[in-house]
């Protein structure tokens, strides 16, 4: 089990920060930010209609999920210490881009959601090492830092969209997109929700559901399929006539 653990473990630190793995939030209604799950603490009030990585779920009894996203907030200045896997002339080739810092050294027992974003380039090394007992061919470099981090805040999820598949990016510009469209509110909570029903056209599906995998005619070439990861669209005359 233990060397399962540890692979597991290697993949969630080495995965691109681009693919959060939770998917994104896109909130679409005023609403409040609160710092702690069960909506306690000091909160804020957001009119921001924008998605945002999703980094935990929590499901209150008889009560909506809530989502634990970064919300940047340039008055959030951290100043602290922890541990990064990648070299010096590593950090100096990624330039300014994010990197996770940990807040305490990587083991199988760690909370490994537990880490700062820094850009590289906001890092400095203190010239201490330290190894593992769990990762024994990776050597973890103590660094200092300073910069402005995202706010770690709860939303409920009657505030927005939840899309498990997309991250916030692409969910941010397909919002922006469709909103100039003016469609009507029910086939725009579709279209964001990733929902694709008969009678979509093709640009509704591919706001939806982003590009296809493959595309190839099918039946002695009288019908269109689009092929997804987890579904297939039929088209006849560029309309939408299955789901699969």
């Amino acid at each position: 089990m233990k060397p399962l653990l540890t692979i597991l473990m290697l993949v969630f630190l080495f995965v691109p920060l681009a693919n959060a793995g939770n998917g994104s939030f896109l909130i679409i209604k005023s609403t409040y930010l609160y710092p702690e799950k069960n909506q306690e603490g000091k909160k804020f009030l957001t009119r921001i209609h924008e998605a945002y990585e999703v980094i935990n779920i929590y499901k209150p009894q008889q009560k909506s999920l809530m989502f634990e996203i970064e919300f940047p907030k340039d008055d959030n200045t951290i100043i602290g210490t922890g541990f990064v896997v990648e070299t010096e002339s590593e950090l100096k080739e990624l330039g300014n881009k994010k990197v996770r810092v940990y807040q305490e050294l990587p083991q199988q027992n760690t909370n490994l959601t537990t880490y700062h974003l820094v850009p590289s380039n906001q890092l400095s090394f203190t010239g201490k090492q330290l190894e593992s007992p769990d990762f024994q061919n990776l050597t973890w470099k103590a660094v200092n830092f300073k910069t402005n981090a995202p706010l770690r805040v709860w939303v409920p999820e009657w505030a927005g969209i939840y899309r498990p598949d997309k991250d916030a990016e692409w969910l941010t510009m397909t919002y922006k997109s469709v909103i100039k469209k003016n469609l009507d509110k029910d086939l725009l909570n579709k279209i964001l929700m990733g929902q694709v029903e008969i009678g979509f056209t093709k640009e509704q599906v591919k706001m939806a559901l982003g590009d296809p995998l493959k595309m190839q005619l099918i039946e002695d070439n009288t019908k269109l399929e689009w092929i997804y990861t987890n579904r297939k669209v039929i088209f006849v005359k560029d309309v939408v006539s299955r789901v699969l």
